[in-house]
């Protein structure tokens, strides 16, 4: 109960969690890459208008010490108070400029510029403001003009080398990103196929368990119930379909008891027929005539060949369940196939039909009493379809790992379409018997029933041109010479 709790309610739920978590780590990867991309576009964009403010800064004191220059020079000369006035102005301009670019990230030598500029122009100012009538001179005007100028074209070379600075910086910067961007990429790819590999388990592994119990109740095997671990509609159709087995079962066990029982009471009057046609054919009541001695003879065989149909539908009542039911002993095959033979021997004499055996003296580790059942039933197919004059070959051999019996006979053969489905219960092939009792198609089921119980398989030779090959096979751990 605790893990069905935590399982989806449904299917399409199951496909949607999984999606989301296989995606999780590229939505997160492809976050972590803009944040990456913008924090680099936000540190190149302060670094650009940065770089601006620094060369413009430099620019603009150059541009000042200029237009102070030319006002002091005409103060000096006019003596105009007007003058001095303007020079002031730019004075508290310059001095505002060189503290705006004193902010900015210089490095050492150019703040040190910036601060030894701040203290010589306001020193010329205050020689200036103070020499008001006295004998300052434009030379040392010039002079210390010319002084500033110097130390602020080095600021504005140390303006374009921070450009330069900045420059290096940002390629640092986006060289890292981009190296951290594609380990990431790296490491999502196996995680990504990891949690898609865990998702894919849990969403195949119920649909796997619906198509096993499918394919187990297809081959009629119901004794087995019916589980499926998944969402809960699945885990319903689980459900439903082990209510499906159980009634299957039932009726399965239903028909065995039909089968077994209508097998039975068959019997009873077919026995009487049977010991009657014996009696009239032994002249116990009475000589007979030709015609009288043909007659019973065709209901005595008639007869042999009704109970064998009968005995086909009592055995595949019990085929399904007694087939792992093995009662293993040394068997010779030799005397098992003349015994085989010799109950067909009547037919095959009425028909002309040749018996030839090739066999090895081999003996397997079997249930005489099943294996007995499987050659019966392949001589008997083969019987039936051989034609008047015909000729069937048995053989016994070993191969390899394994003991091989075959049954051929010259008969119309097996189309290859139906090679598979002979061996299905109650079916047949499209090329049927002429002038012999239509079988059950019972026998080739009961046989394969047998044999893969004794863990070998039995096939149609599909090489052979004309009439039928069927070949048994059984495992060498079962057998040996």
């Amino acid at each position: 109960m605790a893990v069905s709790r935590y399982q989806p309610k449904s299917m399409l739920k199951l496909v949607l969690y999984g999606f989301g978590f296989v995606s999780l780590p590229l939505v997160a990867a492809l976050g972590y890459a803009l944040v990456q991309v913008d924090r680099v576009a936000h540190q190149s964009q302060f670094a650009v208008y940065q770089a601006v403010q620094a060369i413009s800064g430099s620019r603009q004191l150059i541009d000042l010490l200029t237009s102070m220059e030319r006002s002091g020079r005409q103060f000096l000369i006019l003596g105009d108070e007007s003058l001095l006035e303007t020079y002031q102005e730019l004075h508290d301009e310059f001095q505002e400029t060189a503290r705006r670019l004193h902010r900015l990230p210089l490095d050492e030598g150019q703040r040190d510029d910036v601060d030894d500029l701040l203290v010589a122009e306001n020193r010329l100012y205050e020689d200036l403001a103070d020499g008001i009538g006295s004998d300052m001179d434009q030379l040392a005007m010039v002079t210390s003009f010319q002084d500033l100028y110097a130390v602020a074209q080095h600021v504005l070379s140390g303006s374009n080398r921070m450009v330069d600075r900045e420059v290096r910086t940002m390629q640092e910067t986006a060289a890292a990103a981009q190296t951290l961007l594609f380990w990431l990429a790296i490491s999502i790819v196996p995680l990504t196929i990891f949690s898609a590999s865990i998702f894919a388990v849990l969403i195949s592994r119920p649909v796997r368990q619906l198509d096993k119990a499918i394919r187990r109740l297809g081959d009629g095997q119901f004794s087995r119930p019916v589980s499926v671990a998944g969402p809960q509609d699945l885990q319903y159709l689980g459900h439903r379909l082990d209510w499906m087995r159980q009634r299957l079962q039932e009726l399965e066990e239903q028909k065995s008891h039909f089968l077994q029982h209508m097998s039975h009471e068959l019997k009873t009057p077919l026995t009487a027929i049977r010991e009657g046609a014996e009696l009239l054919q032994d002249n116990a009541v009475g000589p007979l005539n030709a015609e009288q001695q043909e007659v019973a003879s065709i209901l005595q065989s008639n007869t042999m060949a009704l109970q064998r149909l009968i005995e086909d539908l009592l055995n595949f009542g019990t085929a399904n369940h007694e087939s792992h039911m093995l009662r293993l002993t040394h068997v010779r095959l030799i005397p098992l196939i003349d015994a085989v033979t010799r109950n067909h021997k009547p037919v095959m004499l009425t028909r002309n039909i040749t018996l030839e055996t090739w066999l090895h003296d081999l003996h397997v580790v079997a249930d005489e009493e099943k294996l007995r059942v499987v050659l019966d039933n392949l001589m008997s197919n083969a019987v039936k379809f051989s034609p008047e004059g015909g000729r069937i070959l048995v053989l016994a051999e070993r191969r390899g790992d394994t003991v091989v019996l075959e049954v051929a006979d010259d008969g119309p053969g097996i189309a290859a379409e139906d090679r598979e489905k002979i061996f299905e219960a109650f079916q047949q092939g499209r090329n049927q018997a002429t002038g012999y009792v239509k079988g059950s198609g019972l026998g080739l089921s009961i046989a394969r029933e047998y044999v893969e119980a004794h863990g070998g398989s039995i096939e149609v030779d599909g090489s052979e041109k004309h009439g039928a090959r069927l070949r048994v096979t059984l495992p060498l751990a079962q057998a040996g010479e």
